[in-house]
């Protein structure tokens, strides 16, 4: 079982107060609406404890984005997403159409906000960059976030410059209770998905915390489908990590935080396969102060990697029950300097 989510330091009673004054004010204007229908897979995403909130919400096509020409729409997503955070929180939706993103600005999520993008009708399509590092989506030390389906295509095959490995499709930096449900990401310059830390303006270091990745699919990226750094509380489920290729390690997911550590870390039910490198990678590397520890890796299908898993410098983990079949260097677990850890039993064939 994983840990239990931290819960939000702000009263109910207070959040309540406030955003019922907001909404007064705002619906009298004729401003926003409030949410009706929400598909029960998701009523999880904005929730608080047995109470579905009634948030308001707010298309971004209603305040300039348009979907259906090659514009930058960057702004208007902003600009919803800001004024959902205004009112304490809401529902941020998007119809149908390509939406052209900066992702050296970015898309920034605010707290308490759910971008709710459906399906996969809804694209987020990266504009040509030269930067070497840069966002689709940004959670950067946010509180309370949801991302909602969609699908983001980065640039890697319009990218204009030639170095770096840092365009992310979705960055989660030093934020705490992140869902990211049901998206499809590829394309891109670096990972499909990070999760870690980050310093603040003030020198303090933030690990990202209570972090849910669930039905994702992460493909055709050129580092890494998905990168794990400082977290400590992350589930992984019924995800999707294949075909990450053009620049190392070019693995499904890479556990390598820089400096932090990374621990209660719960992957499930996912399928790692047709990676470059390895199904799934976790080095703590010695000459850092990275730590890696409390790691679960249960019942995952990993195929046509590098190895299955490969996995250095860990502790107190255990990797089991699950099926690692016709990888090309090899299937059964590459391991050196761990401790405490579990290993059986596995499928190979």
């Amino acid at each position: 079982m994983s840990p239990k989510m931290n819960t939000s330091a702000v009263s109910k009673a207070t959040f309540f107060f406030f955003l019922s004054g907001a909404l007064l004010t705002c619906l009298a204007a004729g401003c926003y609406k409030m949410g009706t229908s929400i598909a029960t897979d998701e009523l999880s995403a904005i929730s608080s404890g047995n109470q579905t909130l009634a948030l308001p919400e707010i298309y971004v096509n209603d305040v300039g984005a348009n979907g259906t020409d090659a514009l930058n729409d960057t702004w208007a997503f902003q600009k919803a997403i800001d004024s959902m955070a205004g009112l304490g929180g809401g529902v941020v939706r998007v119809r149908t159409g390509s939406y052209y993103i900066d992702a050296d600005t970015a898309i920034n999520m605010k707290n308490n906000v759910t971008l709710y993008m459906y399906d996969t009708t809804r694209r987020l399509i990266v504009r040509p960059t030269a930067s070497s590092r840069n966002h689709a989506i940004l959670v950067a030390f946010a509180d309370n976030v949801n991302i909602f389906g969609g699908k983001i295509v980065g640039d890697r095959d319009q990218h204009t410059g030639t170095t770096g490995e840092w365009g992310m499709g979705i960055a989660i930096y030093g934020s705490t209770n992140v869902k990211v449900n049901r998206t499809h990401i590829s394309n891109c310059w670096g990972d499909g998905i990070v999760v870690g830390g980050r310093t603040t303006d003030g020198g303090a270091r933030i690990v990202s915390r209570d972090v849910i990745v669930k039905r994702v699919t992460s493909t055709n990226n050129r580092r890494q489908a998905l990168t794990i750094g400082g977290v400590n509380g992350l589930e992984v489920d019924s995800c999707i990590f294949t075909y990450t290729n053009g620049t190392k390690p070019q693995d499904g997911i890479d556990i390598e935080p820089d400096a932090d550590t990374a621990q209660n870390v719960y992957i499930t039910n996912c399928e790692l396969a047709y990676n470059v490198g390895n199904g799934i990678e976790m080095n703590a590397k010695t000459e850092t102060t990275a730590k890696i520890r409390n790691i679960f890796v249960t019942n995952n299908y990993m195929h046509h990697n590098a190895y299955g898993a490969y996995i250095l410098h860990v502790q107190h983990s255990t990797i089991n029950f699950n099926r690692m079949v016709d990888n090309i260097v090899r299937d059964r677990i590459y391991a050196k300097d761990t401790s405490n850890c579990i290993f059986v039993p596995n499928t190979y064939n």
